[in-house]
This record gives structure tokens, sequence and C-alpha cells, in this order.
């Protein structure tokens, strides 16, 4: 095949961007089918040659935003035709699935995107973000109402953090001097043990709040000129969040998560990159600074800042409500950068009793969502409270809060499951195993 041209059709896919849940999402629309020429050169590289549409002229090869995820030649598509050579069919063929939306995963290889949410987002049919919202004083009521429902055992902190984002917006609203708003402005920082919803509460947030959002994890970024991520391409997510409207994007809020891993806890040269130097550039997005990516230019004076960090070993103990500035800059964090967040948020910590609680009540504890695919499936669910017990002291020993229980939960049932979906049950009781007793009981199909 080296050096030699074949001409044929090709599926192409346009590479786009969306956010989804604060976080950046990579999908491929697929365009009009493409007749084209395949260039194979060897080693060197595929090149393909457009020749109709409007890519017509175009070389598409592994650097192009564009990604050719098939490609026939004509003797091909006619060999299969029973050697009938028959353009618009061939062409037809390839135009059936026009408008179909595909990821493109690990194994280098598109998959068609079925999720809802997503196929919403890049279909343009999710809500506008619309700033008339903060003038409605019973929607804090509402998000705050919400969101509970969700997070539990952590109320004050809930309304802290919405408190404070609608101060923001209020604030950077209104005809103010950027010293003014400086000085009203809250940058937040909220901290707790692993497990707590920090992260939870602000995507939560991101779902139902009117207001550009991205959560970004501060692992990724690096300092300035170094491999990595660096500022400059969370702004220009909250940017594409805030669908490419600057003004919007300016007022926008950024999340740093796993903020306590930018920490300078030790004279690594190779982690200094990723900590110290990041911390010195968050100094300048934190005093309101121009940034530049593309042709855009991003003010980050108007910008709301939240970082959150499970800060572990802050503390002896799992109570974080007494510390302090100093405690956050003896861990790690510079002292100027610390002077720039004026609201603090202590998560509190989760006890047993909490772990109970958020099983049985939050929307998306794994018993509740395991009670809805349940009932989809006309099986009867039930469970005792000494269950509850024995999944939260299971969690409990995990030390990962919340965020552990999904894990138990689905080991404890899984061995149900299959027989389940074979059709040969019809109902299910969870209760706490004797010994080596199952944890559950099934009660067979009449």
């Amino acid at each position: 095949m080296n050096g030699m041209d074949y001409v044929g059709l090709a599926d192409v896919l346009e590479k786009k961007e969306c956010i989804v849940d604060g976080k950046k999402q990579i999908y491929y629309e697929k365009l009009e089918p493409c007749v084209g020429f395949w260039y194979d050169f060897g080693n060197s590289g595929r090149n393909f040659i457009v020749l109709n549409g409007k890519l017509a002229g175009e070389t598409l090869d592994s650097n192009s935003i564009y990604e050719c995820a098939g490609f026939k030649t004509f003797d091909v598509l006619c060999a299969e035709n029973n050697h009938v050579y028959n353009y618009d069919k061939f062409v037809s063929e390839y135009r059936e699935y026009i408008g179909d939306y595909y990821a493109l995963d690990f194994n280098n290889t598109f998959t068609r995107i079925t999720n809802q949410e997503l196929l919403e987002k890049i279909r343009g049919n999710a809500k506008e973000y619309d700033d008339t919202i903060l003038n409605n004083n019973t929607d804090i009521s509402q998000m705050y109402s919400a969101i509970k429902k969700t997070i539990i055992s952590q109320d004050e902190q809930i309304m802290q953090i919405l408190t404070s984002l609608f101060k923001n917006q209020k604030v950077i609203n209104l005809s103010l001097g950027l010293d003014m708003i400086a000085k009203l402005k809250e940058n937040i920082i909220v901290y707790g043990s692993t497990g707590t919803g920090k992260t939870e509460i602000l995507k939560r947030i991101a779902n139902i709040y009117k207001i550009p959002i991205v959560i970004e994890d501060a692992t990724s970024l690096s300092e300035t000129g170094y491999v990595g991520r660096d500022i400059k391409d969370m702004l220009e997510n909250l940017y594409l969040a805030a669908g490419k409207d600057m003004e919007k994007a300016e007022k926008g809020i950024l999340v740093i998560d796993e903020f306590d891993k930018l920490a300078e806890k030790d004279n690594n040269s190779r982690d200094h990159i990723s900590r110290i130097g990041v911390q010195r550039s968050l100094l300048k997005l934190l005093d309101g600074s121009t940034f530049y990516f593309e042709d855009k230019k991003f003010d980050t004076s108007r910008l709301s800042v939240v970082a959150l960090g499970a800060f572990t070993g802050i503390v002896d103990n799992d109570d974080y409500s007494n510390v302090s500035p100093t405690d956050f800059v003896n861990y790690g964090i510079m002292r100027e950068l610390m002077g720039r967040f004026s609201k603090m948020v202590a998560m509190n910590s989760l006890s047993k009793e909490d772990i109970k609680k958020i099983l049985i009540e939050s929307n998306f504890s794994p018993l509740n969502t395991y009670r809805l695919l349940f009932e989809s499936m006309n099986i009867d669910f039930s469970y005792d409270e000494d269950f509850i017990d024995y999944i939260a002291e299971k969690a409990v020993a995990l030390k990962s809060g919340a965020r552990s229980l999904k894990t138990v939960f689905d080991d404890t049932i899984s061995s149900a499951m299959f027989r389940i979906f074979a059709g040969e049950y019809s109902a299910i009781n969870l209760i706490k195993p004797n010994n080596e007793e199952r944890p559950y009981v099934l009660k067979k199909t009449r």
C-alpha cells in the first residue's frame, strides 16, 4: 500500500467540547460522508484528502481536529454490493447515522454516545445561563433544599457555600469599581476528611446553578512554562462552560479540587514545579489579573474561586472546626495565598450514624439507587435495620466517608445480581449475615 492512493468513502468526525457537571467533555460529531483519497505513507503516516462537502480540499491527518473513524475504497464497497458500482447507495449507507455523536475510548475506538445528559448539552437543549435567578431570593432556598437531599449532615456547610457564591454574584453585578469588588467578593476554601461531600456539593451546584462553573483538578496543574496544564487551561474551560461568552465566563465560578495536593511539604525539585510554582500562579489569578489564551483576554477580577481539599494530617483527629490559616501555612500553603481566601468552611466529619443517615436518606445513596433499579425490573426490594448497621460499619472501617458506601454496597450485593438478571428471582431482602451466611435472601419467581 505504501505510496499508493485509494479512492473511497470515510466517516469523518469533528472533535468538539462541552461542559457537563462542571467538567470538560470531548466528543465527536459525525459529518456528511466524505469522498476522498486515502494516502498511506508507511511509517510516515496517513493522510485523507477530502473531495466533497464543506471539507472539500482539506487534508486530514493525525494532527487534524477531524478524525477519520472509518474508510472503505470503492473497490471494497463494490465487492460488498455483489460487485455492482452504486455511488448513491454507497453514500446513503454512510449517511444513515449522520448527526450522531461519539466518544473516543482508551482503545482509540469510537463509541456512539447514549448518555442523555451529555447529548442534551451537545445538542444545545440545556437551560441557558440566566443572571435573573439572583434577583429571586427564593432560589437560594430551593437550591439549598435540593442539595440537602443528596449531601447529608452538612447543612451549615451547604448554606455557607451557597451564601458566599450568591453574595459574590450580587457584588459583581453591581456598578462597583474593581477595588470595591475585591473587598466584598469572597474566595472560599472548603476542607475536611475524604468522603464528606466537598466535591459533591459543588457538583450539585454545577448541575442546578445558572452560572458558568467548572471543577478542575489541582494535581493536573504545573507552573507556566513546564509540561502540563496551567491556569490558562482552567480559564479556557470556564469560557467554554459559558458558551464562549467571555463576560459570563469572567463572572463565573472556578472550583479547584485537590487543592491540598499543592502544599509544599518537601524539597523535591520535581514536585516544586507542581506545587509552589502553581501556588504563585494562583496568587495572580486571585488578585484579579488578565490572562491570555488563543486570541482571548480573560480578566479574573470578578471571578469566584472555591478551593477544595482533604488536608489529611492537618489535625490529629477528625475535628477540623478549629483549623486556622496558620495551620494551612504550616501544612505547606503559602501565607500570601491563604490571605486571598476570606471564607473558610470546615466540613463535618462523618460518624457511623451519619453514614447510616446518608445510606437511607440521600437521593444518591447506593441503597436508593438500587431500589430504583429493582423497581424498574419489578423486583421486590427490602432490608432491615441490622443490614444498615452492617453496611455502615464496613464503610466506616474503610475510612473514606460516604465515598466508600458504593464500594461496600456493590460488593455485598454483587453475587445476587447475576441470579436476579437471569430471571430466577422476584424479590430480594437484605440482611446482616451471620458467619458465612450471605447478606441477602432471594425469593424465587413463581
